[in-house]
């Protein structure tokens, strides 16, 4: 399990809500005045220590903000104000030696971050390329061909075989000289291979490419497998492998054990040796080469063999064999080499977003003697074939499932651009309806008037906490002042509230938390420092940046606390219910995000930062544009299964928040940014993570029947959670928050299989953490009397800070939420 949620088995490390589900030693309580010897002495000690906090906290705005001016979103605005600089120890900034010249800001959620975590030849260093695993070496890019592994009922696994089903591509060599990160798109990974006096090899990694490429200076190209070669072709002739030089532009081998076909184009043509002896298959460079050779796998049931590919339900990547014809597709297309991607968008047509992956080709036919330009063949996936634009004519193959990924199956299109459209989601502050029923009106409205007098809990009021829950709390207060809006509470009625929320967000975004946010001169990005909790009074027993940052140790116990933030997990999360919260501050108070909107630009770019110019922030951190969702997991390790995401729900929210955050201010790029990220996610969530009906076309049945996805990984997903296995906690991790735009995610044929799943396993903590709001939410999709009766006599504990389900939710959110359901 990944350390973001193990933080609460470290009972003297963490904060007191270390985990969704609170451990009790943690739980510390809003008021604790019968403590350390009497209410006299507590009164006293608590009034010093906020006094001397604010006034510490006002010098440092008085100072810090007069240093800075607000920018926009499209230049780089420069050091993000008011937060201390931290360099990290060599055990966790980025290793220079697989980095290569690249610099920060550095990528941390990148489909191919496995690359460059750990040594990055390590076993578990493994890249998903859809449809390949691809993995490094010393001196080669390694492939494998997937197969399903395992499907249960909770896990579907694509494994494959690091000895036997391994075709290394690269450079003989006497030296082992690594690989390094060369460039990097939006779509794309370079690495490069300098084997000194042997010569340097480049190996382009695209998304959707059925070819990997690799680029040879003087050097010898090596390929080996430990198959044996049943078959070898060159330029269409059956050729001996006996040791005999052969020199072609078009490879074909055949292997035994996975009955694999793999071609190699060589442009310009090449000479190789073939052996079939140890290893049992090997076809090396008869002299050093430069020029490029592609190698696309043409066949994974050759000769109807296979077990994991000719049998079964075809789930998991693993047509029975690849459609007839597609071989002299690859053959036409293999000159046209992919080495990258951009992702390009406008908004100009207002209610959707002309959304274009640009791939980035390199003509290779001149080199063997041809002038023909040729249009680079890719693979679509399920979510972007119903958006790719109606004057898009790329489809090829007869709309013949290629490939089939554990994300579905991969289908041909040909063209230098996909052109999609996107539309976009237009809900702002309210929901798109009005509470019509008086009774219903009159109760949200008695519920906002109780809600205006919560407090954040002791411990979060100045910071002490993690920036997770504190965000999911300072949401909730938001959101309760937008409610009492809707239904008509006068705004003085809600001054003292909206006080409360400001001083509550600004300790985080003034770098004046006790458990401090740094921007991290590392990686490049907004991270906290972590806290050793300690109370009464809440404290943290480490003394803080410059030089006591637990969180930011790069040891697995500094990668445990607030849920991993140091690492770089879930920022879209944490900041996504920081940057809702100041948004709907910014929408009462337009003269607070006069002040503090630098600060709050902070945290957007962190997770949304759409300029690649930016020399603090990573363009879009989260968002993998070509599998259509954001990743969670950061960098605190390289996990066999890849990229990982739990809550796709949160990440929806955070772009909801980008785009009220632009709302807010007045600013277009940023609200239209926020929409389109919060329409893509929704899209990936639809399609990945809900399952409303069975059979399904991109989940095995077996796996199915729950109708969700919990953990989302490379290569595999999980029915599960990271703090739990019941069937509640992955309803309720992927249903919250509930805003009035969760209605363009939760769909109502999925919700209704999620509600009856959700309420026969509702029990226990269920209940008291709250998790069971978000049950009467959902049902109330489908049946809003039912919502309602399950949601009216709900306790007040179930919203309390306390509640590790329920705590970013509130009365007065859960009953305006049902009572404007269609």
């Amino acid at each position: 399990m990944e350390q973001k949620r193990n933080s609460k088995n470290l009972p003297d490390e963490g904060t007191p809500l270390v985990g969704r589900k609170a451990d009790e030693s943690y739980k510390c309580k809003a008021v604790t005045l019968l403590l350390m010897g009497g209410l006299g002495v507590t009164v006293v000690l608590v009034a010093a220590f906020l006094a001397i906090d604010l006034q510490r906290r006002e010098a440092s705005q008085t100072v810090q903000h007069s240093m800075h001016s607000a920018s926009t979103f499209t230049e780089s605005p420069g050091m993000p104000p008011y937060l201390q600089a931290f360099t990290r120890n060599k055990a966790s900034a980025p290793k220079s030696s697989l980095w290569g010249d690249i610099k920060r800001p550095y990528p941390t959620h990148a489909f191919w971050e496995n690359f460059v975590l750990g040594t990055g030849v390590d076993g578990n260093n493994v890249v998903t390329t859809l449809p390949y695993l691809a993995q490094a070496t010393g001196s080669s890019l390694d492939l494998f061909y997937p197969y399903t592994s395992m499907v249960t009922e909770t896990q579907f696994q694509l494994g494959f075989d690091q000895v036997v089903g391994r075709l290394s591509v690269g450079v003989y060599s006497g030296e082992d000289g690594g690989h390094v990160v060369d460039s990097f798109s939006d779509l794309g990974v370079s690495l490069k291979f300098d084997m000194g006096d042997d010569g340097v090899m480049k190996s382009h990694v695209v998304q959707g490419s059925p070819y990997v490429s690799y680029e040879y200076d003087q050097s010898t190209p090596l390929i080996t497998s430990s198959q044996i070669l049943r078959r070898l072709m060159v330029n269409n002739e059956a050729v001996v492998c006996d040791g005999s030089p052969i020199k072609g532009e078009i490879f074909e081998f055949s292997l035994l054990q996975f009955d694999e076909t793999w071609r190699v184009y060589a442009y310009p043509a090449i000479s190789l040796t073939c052996t079939a002896s140890n290893p049992p298959m090997a076809l090396m460079g008869s002299e050093s080469y430069t020029g490029t050779l592609r190698v696309a796998l043409s066949n994974n049931c050759t000769y109807g063999q296979n077990t994991h590919h000719c049998q079964g339900d075809g789930h998991g990547g693993y047509v029975a064999s690849h459609p007839k014809g597609y071989g002299g597709l690859l053959n036409k297309h293999a000159s046209a080499m992919v080495y990258g991607g951009d992702v390009q968008y406008d908004f100009s047509k207002g209610s959707s977003a002309a959304l274009n992956f640009k791939w980035k080709v390199k003509q290779l036919n001149s080199l063997n003697g041809g002038a023909e330009v040729v249009s680079p063949l890719m693979l679509t996936m399920p979510h972007q074939r119903d958006v790719l634009d109606s004057t898009f004519n790329g489809a090829v193959g007869n709309n013949a499932a290629i490939h089939k990924s554990i994300h579905g199956t991969q289908q041909l299109a040909v063209g230098d651009v996909w052109p999609m459209i996107i539309d976009l989601p237009d809900i702002a502050w309210h929901a798109p309806r009005k509470v019509l029923d008086a009774s219903m009106l009159q109760a949200i409205k008695e519920a906002v008037i109780t809600d205006l007098k919560w407090e954040l809990p002791w411990n979060y009021q100045t910071g002490t906490g993690d920036p997770y829950n504190a965000g999911k709390m300072l949401a909730k207060m938001a959101n309760i002042a937008l409610v009492g809006e809707a239904v008509g509470i006068p705004l003085k009625k809600m001054t003292r509230f909206l006080d409360g929320l400001a001083s509550g967000l600004e300790y985080w975004i003034n770098g004046t938390s006790r458990n401090t946010l740094v921007y991290d001169e590392s990686w490049g990005g907004v991270v906290s420092c972590g806290c050793k909790y300690a109370y009464p009074p809440p404290r943290c027993l480490n003394s803080g940046p410059p030089n006591d940052c637990p969180a930011l140790n790069g040891d697995p116990v500094g990668n445990g606390f607030d849920f991993g933030n140091g690492a770089y997990n879930d920022h879209h999360f944490h900041y996504g219910y920081l940057t809702y919260a100041a948004a709907g501050l910014a929408h009462f108070r337009p003269s607070w995000s006069s002040k503090w909107g630098p600060a709050v630009l902070s945290l957007v770019r962190d997770i949304a930062n759409p300029n690649g110019n930016d020399k603090y922030f990573p363009k879009f951190r989260h968002m993998d544009w070509y599998a259509g969702h954001s990743w969670a997991g950061g960098v605190a390790m390289a996990y066999l299964n890849g990229r990982n995401q739990e809550s796709v729900s949160e990440a929806f929210n955070a772009w909801y928040g980008v785009s009220l955050w632009g709302r807010a201010i007045g600013d277009n790029k940023i609200r239209d940014t926020g929409r389109l990220l919060a329409a893509i996610e929704a899209r990936g969530a639809h399609t990945y993570w809900q399952i409303p009906s069975i059979p399904n076309d991109i989940y095995p049945t077996t796996f199915a029947k729950h109708h969700t996805a919990g953990i989302i990984w490379s290569n595999l997903i999980q029915y599960q959670t990271w703090f739990g296995m019941l069937q509640w906690e992955v309803q309720g991790i992927q249903t919250l928050p509930v805003t009035p735009a969760s209605e363009l995610l939760l769909n109502a044929s999925w919700t209704r299989v999620a509600a009856e799943t959700f309420e026969s396993t509702c029990s226990g903590t269920c209940n008291t953490d709250g998790w069971i709001t978000f049950l009467c939410m959902l049902k109330a999709v489908n049946n809003k009397e039912e919502g309602w009766k399950c949601a009216e006599n709900l306790p007040s504990t179930v919203y309390s800070g306390q509640a590790a389900g329920g705590n970013g939710n509130s009365r007065s959110n859960t009953l305006y939420w049902i009572a404007t359901r269609p």
